[in-house]
């Protein structure tokens, strides 16, 4: 059986990197391009693991805190579409694709989830 992890402190990587990215909208020096190749390095492994398989407290679980990080990414692009730094364009538009894979990504897990539980 697969090994799921324990969410507190997988979702902690997360939002530690997520918060990284955010550095877009601040004047403070980063790594854009390290911190955009962490954040998708984490979403690569989430999409690795058949969430569809886990038990519904662990899925609602997951579910919570997983579309609490897309509205933080949401929050960022608000943000920096506001401060409109042309010289972060190119982030901005990383972060939005970001988003619509993992909006479209997660719409998909949820469709998988619903179709097993109906086939059981």
């Amino acid at each position: 059986m697969e090994k799921f992890p324990e969410l507190e402190s997988y979702f902690q990587k997360l939002t530690d990197a997520t918060d990284n990215v955010a550095a877009i909208n601040t004047h403070y020096e980063a790594d854009h391009n390290k911190d955009f190749d962490v954040l998708e390095g984490i979403f690569t492994d989430i999409q690795s693991l058949e969430w569809e398989k886990t038990d519904p407290s662990y899925f609602n679980l997951f579910t919570s805190y997983y579309t609490f990080h897309v509205k933080i990414i949401e929050e960022i692009i608000r943000e920096a579409r506001e401060i409109l730094n042309s010289e972060k364009r190119e982030y901005v538009k990383r972060l939005v694709n970001y988003k619509k894979v993992a909006d479209e990504w997660f719409l998909n897990l949820k469709k998988k989830r619903k179709s097993k539980s109906v086939a059981a």
